[in-house]
C-alpha cells in the first residue's frame, strides 16, 4: 500500500511517503513560513527525491482538523484536488488521533489537547490507538472531568497521559488535581508526525484496496473538521448578526463512526 500523507493543521507542515507499513521518507518544517509557501514544494521534493510518481500512489491522506482553520483549508484543498485528478481515495485523519498515535502502546488514557484560547481546547481521548472519548472543543474544566470520569470507569488506577499545547491547562494549579488522579504531561509529543498520519490512514483503510476505498473515501467527500465555529462566526453571533450556513461539515473522524 503506497500512501502520501500530510499535515498542515498546526504550525508545522509535513509530508510522508509510506509504503507497506513503513515510512520511506518524510519532510517536516516548522520554521515560521506559511503553509502556502512550503506545502506543495515540500511534497514535490519528497516524491522527486524518492523517484515516485503520483499516479503510482494508492491513497492520499491528510489531517482535516481540528487545528488552524487556514492551515486545514490549505492541506484539504490541495489533497482533495490531487485525489480528484488522480482518481484516488482521500482518507481524512484526525489531527488529535495522529498526535496521540505514537503513544498507542501505553496502558493509559492518552489525551491530545490543542489550545484554542479562552481556556478552551480541542481534545480527544484515545486508548490503544482507538478513540474512546469523542473529539470536542470546549472548556478545559469540562474536558478534564470527562477524562477523569472515563479513566475511573474503564481504567481504574491507570494514568492519564497528556500531550499537546493544551496540556498545561489540564494541569493548571487551579484544577486542584489530587495525586491519585495520576495525570501527567508527556513531553516531546506535541508535534503531529506525518508518519503517524500515514499509519492512522492505513489503519482506517483496513486492508482494502484503492478501488474499494474509493467508495468509502471519495475525494469529493474530503472536508475540514473544525469542531468549533471560526472567530468570525463567533464575533458575528456576539454582535447579533445573521450568518449564512456554509458548506463545511462539522463531523468526527472517529474510526468507529
Amino acid at each position: 500500500m503506497k500512501i502520501l500523507a500530510c499535515d498542515t493543521s498546526n504550525r508545522a507542515c509535513s509530508v510522508c511517503l509510506w509504503e507497506d507499513g513503513r515510512a520511506v521518507d518524510t519532510r517536516f518544517r516548522n520554521d515560521g513560513l506559511t503553509h502556502s509557501q512550503t506545502f506543495m514544494p515540500q511534497m514535490h521534493d519528497l516524491m522527486e527525491k524518492n523517484g515516485r510518481k503520483y499516479e503510482d500512489l494508492d491513497i492520499l491522506a491528510c489531517t482535516v482538523g481540528p487545528g488552524s482553520f487556514t492551515g486545514i483549508r490549505i492541506g484539504v484543498a490541495a489533497v482533495k484536488t490531487m485525489a480528484l485528478v488522480l482518481g484516488k481515495p482521500a482518507i481524512p485523519v484526525s489531527s488529535l488521533a495522529a498526535m496521540a498515535w505514537p503513544l498507542r502502546d501505553e496502558d493509559a488514557l492518552v489525551v491530545a489537547l490543542i489550545d484554542c484560547r479562552n481556556h478552551r481546547a480541542f481534545a480527544g481521548g484515545f486508548y490503544k490507538g482507538s478513540t474512546v472519548i469523542s473529539e470536542r472543543a470546549e472548556d478545559v474544566d469540562e474536558i478534564r472531568k470527562a477524562c477523569i470520569a472515563w479513566r475511573d470507569e474503564n481504567l481504574p488506577g491507570k494514568k492519564i497521559l497528556l500531550l499537546g499545547t493544551g496540556a498545561k491547562l489540564f494541569l493548571e494549579p487551579e484544577a486542584g488535581l489530587a495525586p491519585e488522579d495520576q495525570a501527567e504531561y508527556r513531553d516531546g509529543f506535541d508535534e503531529i508526525l506525518p508518519e503517524s498520519v500515514a499509519a492512522v490512514a492505513e489503519k482506517r483503510a483496513g486492508g482494502e484496496g484503492p478501488d474499494a476505498l474509493l467508495k468509502d473515501y471519495p475525494a469529493v467527500a474530503l472536508m475540514p473538521v473544525y469542531l468549533g465555529k471560526t472567530q468570525a462566526e463567533r464575533n458575528a453571533k456576539a454582535q447579533g448578526k445573521e450568518t449564512k450556513d456554509v458548506p463545511i461539515r462539522y463531523y468526527s473522524t472517529d474510526e468507529n463512526s
